[in-house]
């Protein structure tokens, strides 16, 4: 293992810091590009849907920092199959919760919306919204393991592209979905769970060797 170096700390932190800010950049382009159809309940659907699978999904914010904190351990120690199957782990979990929230999609967004009443328009275009979303669940989540897992081996580069290619693609696809095929708040629906499933796609597969390794280990499809 290095020594640990002011320049060490740098090249995994600044990534860090980069993908972080194109996050809030992608809420304004959301809100831009829907501005755009001249309809404020469009607006208020795409805001209050996205807060409500914010508050979902954060619920598991502790794979980032679970999955980074055990893999961190195993990677010090060189112990490359157990560095997989902390992340093998953290993925089952991410897909069973993800699953459930889409199989009880109904109570849960009825409850979100007691919680958060909205007028009748605007509820019924964040349902619209909201039932697209929410078959992302088991990528977005699983997308808080694969970031922690990447942290842990110290692959901050990675996570900035990643970062870049699932905002990158959703603000180009808000733009092509909304303004070009004229989708409204289903296109912008759309849109971000295209850049789920290709950021959780990419994230696997920069974890393919170790997750090789992970499963040969445990005797799954050898």
């Amino acid at each position: 293992m290095s020594l640990l170096t002011h320049r060490r700390v740098l090249q995994i932190a600044v990534p860090i810091v980069l993908s972080n800010l194109t996050v809030p950049l992608l809420g304004l382009v959301d809100t831009g590009v829907v501005g755009q159809l001249g309809q404020p309940q469009a607006i208020g659907a795409v805001g209050i849907g996205a807060i409500i699978l914010t508050s979902i999904y954060w619920v598991f914010g502790f794979l980032r920092m679970g999955t980074s904190g055990l893999v961190a351990q195993a990677h010090g120690a060189g112990d490359q199959p157990e560095v997989g199957a902390h992340l093998l782990r953290a993925l089952a979990i991410a897909a069973a919760a993800g699953l459930v929230f889409i199989a009880l999609q109904a109570p849960i967004f009825w409850a979100a919306f007691r919680l958060a009443p909205a007028s009748d328009a605007v509820e019924a275009l964040a349902r619209d919204y909201l039932a697209i979303r929410i078959w992302g669940a088991p990528a977005t989540i699983g997308l808080y393991a694969i970031t922690g897992w990447l942290i842990a081996v110290e692959r901050t580069r990675a996570v900035l592209a990643l970062q870049l290619l699932q905002n990158g693609l959703n603000v180009a696809l808000d733009v092509w979905f909304v303004l070009g095929l004229g989708l409204g708040v289903a296109g912008v629906a759309w849109a971000t769970l295209v850049a789920e499933l290709s950021g959780v796609a990419l994230g696997l597969w920069l974890a393919r060797h170790v997750l090789g390794q992970a499963r040969r280990a445990a005797g799954l499809w050898a």
